[in-house]
């Protein structure tokens, strides 16, 4: 999932050679000509002649991106102060591919969405990362991000695994990192708090940690976000899943499987280098939340209706569900987070993601 900042942006109305590119397919089951472009749909024809072919090709290996093993991925984002859906995409660059081959080619398609190499703080930032994963071995190494950008152009985001490595004095080694961009020590020690990515603007602009944490109190959330600087909206956050779930929420979060990110703002190069807190996210994987992917739906769909925003790009995404799978075949677990997003004192803006239907995409073994 992505904060709501752009990054470089690069206008894309003609393909190789200047030829315009066709517009994905629609997303929607049985959509005819005469139907209604969502938002993600033109979002989806205008990063067509930036997205590595292999994605789209037939028998490409499964993805670690999704749980079904789609290598490509809605973020829906929602507000009730903005009209319409802010869509973003996240994409496997490289299928079954080593770590170094997909941050390879993650990096070749923020090259082409920018139109510019990525700035040298942003170069350096994924050398070091993908040294700790060739050192402690990661899952993936890295992803790709689409938005829209300026003037119909697109924005591109690179996300980087950030591995688990320890050093010769049992610390992690992403402990100093990461406290240099919080500029404060740690909290909540008994939580396991341990971020597990970044995301990066290749402007180095803007950078956002994921973490990965161990249940959480609703109150835990107000001494995150007063660590980073910023405005406690935990109880924002209650609200939204005691909604979701039908569920007063007095102690735990009622999910066995949640995070949040912190995005910074960063000024300077190198040592000189500042960051600022700008926006929470609170994030849960969307199964342990609220279940079968019906259920999410159906809780979305009603939290939509009740707050006025326009799911259609949502709801047409998700309507592909029964043309995914083969007659007979069970169909697999689509939807993957669910969060807010709360940036300083502005409204909050809700969030979730979806697998898209690449065809010829299998499920991960096992």
């Amino acid at each position: 999932m992505h904060p709501p900042i752009p990054s470089g942006s690069a206008r894309l109305q003609q393909g190789p050679g200047g030829v315009s590119p066709a517009p994905l397919p629609s997303l929607r089951a049985g959509a005819g000509p005469a139907a209604a472009v969502s938002t993600l749909d033109r979002l989806l024809a205008a990063a067509r002649i930036v997205l590595p072919p292999e994605i789209l090709k037939a028998g490409q290996p499964a993805s670690d991106l999704t749980p079904s093993g789609a290598p490509l991925e809605a973020a829906f984002v929602w507000a009730d102060s903005e009209p319409g859906c802010d869509p973003r995409i996240s994409l496997d660059p490289a299928p079954g591919a080593q770590p170094e081959s997909r941050l390879e080619a993650a990096l070749s398609l923020c090259r082409a969405v920018s139109g510019t190499e990525p700035a040298p703080d942003v170069l350096r930032l994924a050398k070091r990362l993908s040294c700790w994963q060739q050192r402690a071995g990661c899952r993936y190494g890295a992803w790709a991000g689409l938005r829209p950008g300026e003037a119909g152009g697109l924005a591109a985001k690179l996300y980087l695994e950030v591995a688990s490595l320890i050093d010769a004095k049992g610390r992690p080694l992403w402990a100093a990192f990461e406290e240099r961009l919080a500029g404060v020590p740690p909290v909540l020690a008994g939580r396991n708090l341990r971020p597990t990515m970044a995301g990066v603007t290749p402007d180095g602009g803007l950078l956002e940690l994921y973490y990965r944490t161990d249940p959480l109190f609703a109150g835990d959330l107000d001494t995150l976000m007063t660590r980073f600087g910023l405005v406690p909206r935990g109880q924002e956050v209650r609200r939204l899943v005691e909604r979701l779930t039908g569920r007063s929420v007095r102690f735990e979060i009622p999910s066995s499987d949640i995070g949040f990110s912190v995005a910074f703002r960063l000024a300077g190069e190198g040592r000189a280098q500042r960051a600022r807190a700008v926006a929470f996210t609170f994030y849960s994987n969307a199964a342990a939340l609220l279940g079968p992917d019906a259920r999410i739906a159906d809780a979305l769909l009603a939290e939509g209706a009740a707050r006025g925003w326009d799911m259609t790009a949502y709801r047409q995404a998700f309507a592909a569900f029964d043309t995914w799978h083969s007659e007979g075949e069970a169909p697999l677990q689509r939807h993957g987070l669910i969060g807010m997003v709360l940036a300083g004192e502005e409204p909050p803006r809700v969030t979730a993601t979806l697998a898209l239907p690449v065809p010829h995409t299998g499920g991960r073994d096992g």
